[in-house]
């Protein structure tokens, strides 16, 4: 079983504490909304953040303001997005994206904010510590070249065997 590293969980109450909090630790804290991504990744040893900084307390980051323009707030469910009837009537690729994410456990607790935001897929880098460790590491963590066969049915990358990677967007509820 795959178990997460050690981490200190702050939940500030505001997006101004949430910023202060992620500018104070850099690179040692990330964002977390949803988690369906980050968590996994977490314990693949793919992010190892010594603090994660909670979202889910944003009171201003929820809900669907759907009026002449549509505006989602970063912590808006995918379940949320998909099942909104104005949304589905005036914005039905919208709606749709969002009912294609995953499955619907993960379309509950996942967010539009976290959609937009998530990592990259890659067949090389998905992959536990000790799987990267026995093949070599890609570039895009702790390696020097990008490791995927562009192509392949078997490993569809979106890199070649290059000293630059190239990614594709991956999340269906993005542009």
């Amino acid at each position: 079983m795959l178990r997460l590293p050690p981490f200190r969980y702050a939940a500030p109450g505001t997006a101004g504490d949430a910023a202060r909090l992620l500018a104070d630790h850099g690179p040692d804290a990330m964002a977390v909304a949803g988690g369906t991504d980050l968590y996994p990744n977490m314990k693949r040893r793919q992010f190892t953040p010594r603090v994660l900084v909670a979202l889910r307390g944003l009171e201003e980051a929820y809900g669907i303001e759907a009026n002449g323009t549509l505006t989602l707030g970063a912590m808006t469910t995918l379940t949320d997005v998909a099942d909104h009837p104005v949304v589905r009537q005036r914005w039905p690729a919208i709606a749709r994206a969002a009912s294609l994410v995953s499955s619907p456990p993960l379309r509950n607790a996942g967010t539009i904010g976290g959609n937009l935001c998530v990592d990259t897929r890659c067949n090389y880098y998905n992959q536990t510590e000790f799987w990267r460790a026995a093949v070599g590491y890609c570039m895009k963590k702790d390696g020097h070249a990008s490791t995927g066969r562009m192509g392949s049915p078997t490993w569809p990358s979106a890199a070649t065997r290059s000293s630059r990677a190239f990614t594709c967007r991956t999340a269906p509820g993005g542009p």
